[in-house]
């Protein structure tokens, strides 16, 4: 009988330690429960107070003119609203539609600043159509409508009837044979050969203008690197007053280079 009432009181204290447990497991999970919705009501609290609203833009990266521009545009959208609930994503894809803007990221700046960080963009060539002059970004963006592009901007001359949108990616075949030679073009370029002012795409074909008279015939728009490295060895061979005579560097079939001077048959090169 001992025995048994033993074993009894063993069981009646295994059980009454499982309750214990049990009731301290509920208990933090109550807990837990209890502090989620405490920190939720008070982030919903001061999401909706004026602790953390936005009172101003801070923009870093991008030139006065367009610092202006996007902080006006920020701080009609999201000033008075509370950091905690701005949507720094919806910010960013806005601001990334503006021509200029090339990437922009949107950062909580505690307690009342948004703070915006912007990559612009540069134009790379001026662009004359029927319907007027733009500049244009390295990667196609029509940036803006110019009538007078800034000084030393190669200019690329388009067909009638090309349609080009601010804003917009070019989408023009002749356009992106010009932008191909520039980001391709050797580095010292300018200074073996001269600087490229104007591009002439035509037919598939494109020709590099250099100085007032020497035209670079290209051909087709592939092995670019490698045409315009020999038009460099080519110019490395024709030095002093022959330079001023030169009419052109034919580079269309590289291996076989040609030039001509202004006042003589044409002749061969390598």
């Amino acid at each position: 009988m001992q025995l048994v009432s033993g074993i009894d009181d063993a069981l009646r204290i295994r059980r009454r330690e499982q309750l214990r447990a049990q009731g301290r497991r509920r208990l933090m999970v109550l807990l837990a429960v209890l502090g989620t919705l405490a920190v939720l009501g008070g982030y919903k609290l001061l999401a909706m107070s004026s602790a953390f609203a936005v009172d101003s833009v801070s923009v870093s990266g991008a030139p006065p003119q367009l610092q202006h521009e996007i902080a006006s545009a920020v701080q009609a959208e999201a000033g008075g609203h509370s950091l905690l609930t701005v949507d720094r994503g919806a910010i960013a894809q806005r601001l990334s539609q503006m021509p200029y803007v090339r990437s922009v990221t949107v950062d909580r700046a505690f307690p009342h600043t948004l703070g915006i960080n912007v990559a612009v963009e540069r134009p790379a060539i001026a662009v004359a159509a029927a319907s007027g002059g733009y500049l244009v970004s390295n990667d196609g963006r029509v940036l803006e409508l110019r009538t007078k592009p800034p000084a030393g901007l190669p200019m690329v001359r388009v067909p009638s009837g090309t349609s080009l949108i601010v804003g917009r990616d070019a989408g023009d075949a002749n356009i992106a044979m010009a932008l191909s030679v520039l980001a391709q073009t050797p580095a010292g370029f300018s200074h073996r050969v001269g600087a490229i002012h104007e591009l002439v795409p035509s037919n598939g074909m494109v020709t590099a203008l250099v100085g007032k008279h020497l035209r670079l015939r290209l051909g087709t728009p592939d092995h670019l690197a490698l045409k315009l490295a020999v038009v460099q060895r080519v110019m490395r061979r024709i030095t002093g007053a022959q330079r001023s005579e030169l009419s052109y560097v034919d580079v269309s079939a590289p291996s076989r280079p040609a030039y001509g001077m202004r006042s003589t048959l044409p002749s061969s090169g390598t």
